[in-house]
Order: C-alpha cells, then sequence, then structure tokens
C-alpha cells in the first residue's frame, strides 16, 4: 500500500500533509479493503484539511510581538493535538483489512498516529516555554521548535513508507474519500 509521508510545515508550525490508504488496528473486526480504506480516508482527510488550512493561517509575520506568537503557535499545536485525537479514535475504529499482513498494516498506521499525537503533545510542552522577552529569543526558540517538530514527523512517516497492499492501492484508487488526500 502507498502511503505519504507526514510532512513538516513552516519552522513554527505543523502541518501533516497526508496518508494516503492506511489505517487501524482498535477494533479486531476483519473487513474488506473496499471497507477499511473507506474508513480510513474518511478519517484522515479532515484531519489532513484542517491542518494543513491551520497551517496556512499561521502567519507569525503580522503579529505584533512574541507573545502574540507563542499564543498562535500554542493554539495551533492544541487544535492539531484535538485533530489528531479524533483521526486516531477513527483509525482505531476502522477495523483489520482482510489482506496479507492486514494486522501489521493496521497496527503500524495506529502506531503512526500515536506517535504523532505523543510528539505534538511534546511540541506543545516546549511551546508553553517559548521565551517572549525579545523577538529575536522568541523567533530562534521557534525556529528551532519546528525544526524538531519536522524532524519528528520526518521519523514517524519513514515507518509508513514500507507498507504494501496491492488490494487496498486498488481500493482506494477507487474510493471517492480518498482521492483528495495530499492534495491539500
Amino acid at each position: 500500500m502507498h502511503l505519504r509521508k507526514l510532512a513538516g510545515a513552516p519552522a513554527t508550525a505543523l502541518a501533516i500533509a497526508a496518508l494516503a490508504g492506511c489505517g487501524s488496528s482498535g477494533s479486531s473486526s476483519s473487513v474488506t479493503p473496499a471497507a477499511y480504506v473507506k474508513s480510513i480516508c474518511t478519517a484522515v482527510t479532515p484531519f489532513e484539511a484542517d491542518v494543513v488550512k491551520r497551517s496556512d493561517e499561521l502567519n507569525l509575520t503580522t503579529l505584533a510581538n512574541a507573545e502574540q506568537g507563542k499564543k498562535a503557535i500554542q493554539g495551533f499545536l492544541s487544535a492539531v493535538s484535538d485533530d489528531t485525537d479524533r483521526a486516531l479514535s477513527k483509525l482505531k475504529g476502522a477495523g483489520t483489512p482482510n489482506v496479507s499482513n492486514g494486522k501489521q498494516l493496521a497496527d503500524t498506521v495506529v502506531s503512526a498516529f500515536t506517535q504523532l499525537k505523543a510528539a505534538v503533545g511534546h511540541a506543545l510542552a516546549q511551546a508553553e516555554a517559548l521565551p517572549t522577552s525579545s523577538p529575536e529569543a522568541f523567533k530562534t526558540a521557534a525556529t528551532h521548535l519546528g525544526t524538531t517538530v519536522r524532524t519528528s514527523m520526518s521519523g514517524i512517516g519513514s515507518s509508513l513508507d514500507k507498507l504494501k497492499s496491492p488490494e487496498l492501492e486498488k481500493a482506494a484508487a477507487k474510493e471517492p474519500a480518498c482521492t483528495s488526500l495530499g492534495a491539500a
């Protein structure tokens, strides 16, 4: 199965580009490839769209001071954390695809979103400590935070790159809910 990498956004933001066509292990029920990819895509598509929209709206250059920047980053990361929780809950309920290595595929995707949740939580904690004493100190720390988040997301995305399932790829190609993934 083909998956797109989770990608970072500007240095002070986190944008999750897309996961295409994989999902969860929270439910032990075996489901058809078509039902599985539909569940996954309907969980991930709104997640992706919301995160990309929030990232696009996060423009720290228009803020008056470092305190506003810190609050903007905290708000962004808090919203992404909530988005991640919603997506993870849906992914866990998707079942296990009735394909070769279906449980491993599902477990890996749920694990990736669990790691994403932890990474966003860690970034939110780091955002709490962003300095606001000077614009330069804030910019340096926010840039470092963005780099840390992108590195973390890249590692999570790498764990998904090896997942393959021709049956799920075929089902995803036919599923309308999957067509917009990665286009945001």
